[in-house]
């Protein structure tokens, strides 16, 4: 039964730590899923995750309370209204009903809360939990008032979504990954993604897209979710793709910045698929056409200029015009990248008179 609240209601930035959350649900003072409250539905897999970021220290969202009285309780609860989910890993994971997995927590895989060190349970014990109490809400004022926060919620994005739904080997790697070119600010130095994509996720779906293309080829952008799915609890091929995908950023920063600064290789389908057939060109990738020399810088960055002002005018001849299709904004699905790899892969390692035999077949008319 829910209590009686007041009327005027007050919102208190506090702070917990997770033992006193733990004392408060044994003096039954705090109610996990009062009726406003969905019902339980993460997964083990982010379950297991939250428990992994608590453990190294970094951050979690803020949990919304409310202060209630029930008439059949000495004091007053803390109804759960926001963090439902947070706040049972946490409890259950103490009670010693939720193992980490290897997977998800490399450093304490197969540990229950009582199986770690004592520093460790400390830390755990000690983390800082961010609150925001409501004292004299009404159900009312608590729909009210989570109803105006999610006005300014953005709708979930491809990515976004993947990123709520996987926590395993792959979706750690692309996101290690990306964060690793963000931090040397290569992202921006080639002009790919700007500050508010990386604010989106952008960056991971890009990286995630040219791992999948290291894993199994060239697939359509929706495969993604596949390839997260399958590698997600096993990745035998991690340290090879994550080398290869760390020489292959850096031979497109070292040696054709100037050719993607200048041209339209900037743009996402573009710089995806000069990637893959960067790729492919030193060390292979699965459907592909397998190592071949790159020609030299100044002559490849040449080449990607020419190639983006051939394709620039309304009409083109139509081996041109094939490619044009191919690179038209938004443009992800397989046959059009492959169509893409066919030049792209042409345009690195085509010798000097091979790429002019080219050259004039492409624009015949």
């Amino acid at each position: 039964m829910l209590g009686v609240v007041a009327k005027m209601v007050t919102y208190t930035p506090s702070t917990m730590k997770i033992a006193q959350l733990i004392r408060a649900d044994e003096n039954k003072e705090l109610v996990l899923q009062p009726k406003f409250q969905r019902r339980l539905a993460w997964t083990d897999k982010a379950r297991m995750y939250l428990i992994d970021t608590i453990l190294r220290g970094m951050p979690i969202p803020k949990v919304y309370l409310r202060r209630a009285i029930y008439p059949d309780r000495p004091k007053p609860v803390l109804e759960v209204v926001d963090g439902q989910q947070r706040l049972a890993a946490i409890l259950d994971f103490r009670k010693g009903k939720l193992s980490l997995n290897r997977t998800y927590s490399p450093e304490h895989g197969g540990s229950t809360f009582d199986r770690l060190n004592d520093d460790t349970q400390r830390r755990f014990l000690n983390y800082i939990v961010s609150i925001e109490t409501l004292d004299g809400a009404s159900d009312r004022d608590v729909w009210q008032a989570f109803e105006r926060l999610n006005i300014y919620t953005l709708t979930l994005n491809r990515q976004e979504k993947l990123n709520a739904e996987f926590f395993g080997l792959f979706k750690q790697t692309c996101y290690h990954l990306a964060g690793e070119v963000t931090d040397s600010e290569t992202w921006n130095m080639l002009d790919v993604i700007s500050d508010r994509q990386i604010a989106r996720m952008r960056e991971v779906e890009l990286t995630s897209d040219i791992l999948t293309a290291l894993a199994v080829g060239i697939q359509d952008i929706t495969y993604i979710k596949k390839i997260y799915s399958n590698l997600d609890e096993s990745y035998p091929r991690r340290v090879q793709h994550q080398k290869r995908f760390r020489d292959t950023i850096s031979f497109v920063k070292n040696e054709l910045s100037e050719g993607v600064r200048r041209s339209r290789f900037k743009n996402l389908s573009w710089f995806y698929s000069l990637m893959v057939a960067t790729a492919d060109c030193l060390f292979g990738i699965p459907g592909g056409t397998g190592p071949r020399q790159v020609q030299l810088s100044s002559r490849v960055i040449r080449r990607m200029i020419q190639l983006d002002e051939a394709i620039r005018p309304e009409e083109v001849p139509p081996p041109l015009a094939t490619l044009k299709s191919a690179l038209a904004r938004g443009t992800s699905h397989v046959s059009e990248r492959r169509t893409r790899h066919r030049y792209f892969t042409s345009m690195l390692v085509a010798p000097t008179q091979r790429w002019k035999e080219l050259w004039r077949e492409w624009n015949e008319l």
